[in-house]
């Protein structure tokens, strides 16, 4: 029985993974397009510290509210 836990573990770990790359993505995109506005850099890695965790934040709630729709669905 234990390999399935450990299986759910390592799938966890690589959805965890595949978020943080993606959400990195998402705040250089961000901070790129604000140093393009003109803008400082201190608001620049602020706008982009903000993107990644605005981002990471709904990759994070987007399952576990799948989840619970199908729960209740």
């Amino acid at each position: 029985m234990p390999e399935p836990a450990a299986s759910s573990t390592r799938m966890w770990r690589l959805w965890i993974a595949l978020y943080v790359a993606c959400s990195v993505v998402v705040g250089l995109v961000v901070a790129l397009l604000t140093l393009r506005s003109g803008a400082a850099t201190t608001e620049a890695v602020l706008a982009g510290g903000g993107g990644f965790a605005t981002a990471f934040a709904l990759f994070l709630a987007v399952p576990a509210t799948v989840r619970e729709l199908k729960r209740m669905g």
